[in-house]
């Protein structure tokens, strides 16, 4: 058999690879604006909402504050002394739970094995506040 040479023009492979970059790019814009159909809409109805856990029979208020399109605080209330003493990782959990949800504004976090049931609590209770400010 004999020896084939195959020709490649610079040029061409640059327009194919230039044209093909493009279609990408296009494609990309137009899928983030599809998915983020909201643009400016305001995501939240400003305020502070509020979830109950019941903890040793009394009620523990987790408040939610948010403004237009972010999460803006999470703090727990109503919470006594006997509340504390009997579940004492509460307040260091929800500490590193909400830095972690504002910062990435959004409650889909992963929680530690030593913190998944307390961690679980919580993030049910902030979920249930945010789909009250939802718009």
């Amino acid at each position: 058999m004999g020896s084939r040479f195959v020709v490649i023009k610079l040029r061409e492979v640059l327009k194919k690879f230039i044209l093909t970059v493009i279609g990408f790019a296009i494609i990309g814009c137009i899928l983030y604006f599809c998915i983020h159909e909201n643009g400016d809409e305001a995501c939240y109805n400003p305020g502070t909402y509020s979830a109950e856990i019941i903890l040793h029979n009394n009620p523990v208020s987790v408040q939610v504050t948010v403004s237009e399109n972010e999460i803006v605080n999470i703090e727990l209330l109503n919470m006594g002394e006997t509340q504390e003493v009997f579940y004492p990782l509460f307040k260091q959990s929800l500490g590193e739970i909400s830095a972690e949800i504002i910062e990435k504004q959004s409650t889909n976090i992963a929680l530690s094995n030593d913190k998944s049931t307390t961690g679980g609590i919580l993030l049910k209770a902030v979920d249930f506040a945010l789909e009250q400010a939802k718009k």
